[in-house]
């Protein structure tokens, strides 16, 4: 997979986030492969469509991606301010990335309709869009205990 994460001089790739996150989690990670490599649809923009390849979806302790067909659905609000939903933190939030991407833009975003009326993205890449949702995951636990 292409996505990367630049921590310092770190490079993380999807497949070494995914790696991490199973050996912090176990078992709550749950991941199903795409075993064919084939995606559905031309219709996602291509950091999902490089997802989709290898991927069918993952569920982690913080909020879970989406099957390829449940992320096509295009439902509203999202499908008229431009965004696939792919996602939900499991609590409150959507996971959403921006149907139209360019490499310079911020693409991905979590949107909480209570919190929010407009829909603004907030990160370029999905590991580092990730990471902040693990992040936000465990700052709550912290308040919980």
């Amino acid at each position: 997979m292409q996505y990367l994460i630049y921590e310092g001089d770190n490079t993380m790739k999807f497949d070494e986030f995914l790696e991490k996150m199973k050996a912090k989690y176990g078992d709550d990670v749950r991941v199903k492969l795409n075993d064919d490599g084939k995606v559905v649809s031309d219709n996602l923009p291509q950091p999902l469509k490089e997802f989709y390849q290898s991927y069918d979806f993952i569920e982690f302790p913080f909020g879970e991606i989406y099957p390829v067909n449940v992320t096509l659905k295009e439902d509203e609000p999202f499908k008229s301010e431009g965004y696939l939903c792919f996602g939900f933190d499991g609590y409150f939030s959507y996971w959403l990335c921006k149907k139209e991407t360019n490499e310079e833009e911020d693409i991905f975003t979590s949107w909480d309709h209570d919190m929010d009326d407009k829909i603004v993205a907030s990160h370029n890449d999905l590991v580092e869009f990730l990471l902040d949702m693990e992040m936000e995951y465990e700052e709550l636990n912290e308040l919980d205990v």
